[in-house]
């Protein structure tokens, strides 16, 4: 199976991104030139919604941790949503994420994003 990767701009700067298939080795590099067009535009934030992806293998793990610290770098955010049970326990077995990028729905992940933003507001007044 491939992967087929549908993104969306949710609002200004927020995208959402839906992996539907395999994160492997054979697929990763589609993910890879994705994130990094969005990290070149210096989008805010990116949501990857993991409800549909099947499998990830280490390279998967390693582009996504690439995804995070790239963000990170260019001080926006990228958050994992919906992770399958098997997806969920890749990560945790290889630790490579912080807890606060785990999200259980794409509705947690904009009510975070949302309230880092308000802050940031607040603190600017």
């Amino acid at each position: 199976m491939s992967l087929v990767i549908k993104s969306a701009e949710k609002r200004p700067g927020v995208f959402e991104m839906s992996l539907v298939g395999k994160l492997d080795s054979a697929t990763y590099k589609q993910l890879e030139q994705e994130l990094d067009s969005l990290v070149k535009k210096r989008v805010s934030a990116v949501v990857l919604d993991l409800t549909l992806l099947d499998y990830i293998s280490s390279m998967g793990v390693r582009v996504v941790f690439k995804g995070i610290k790239d963000m990170k770098a260019a001080n926006g955010m990228l958050m994992l949503t919906n992770l399958q049970p098997q997806i969920k326990r890749v990560f945790e077995i290889a630790n490579a994420i912080e807890d606060d990028s785990i999200f259980t729905s794409v509705e947690e992940a904009d009510r975070y994003y949302d309230s880092i933003q308000d802050k940031i507001k607040k603190a600017a007044q």
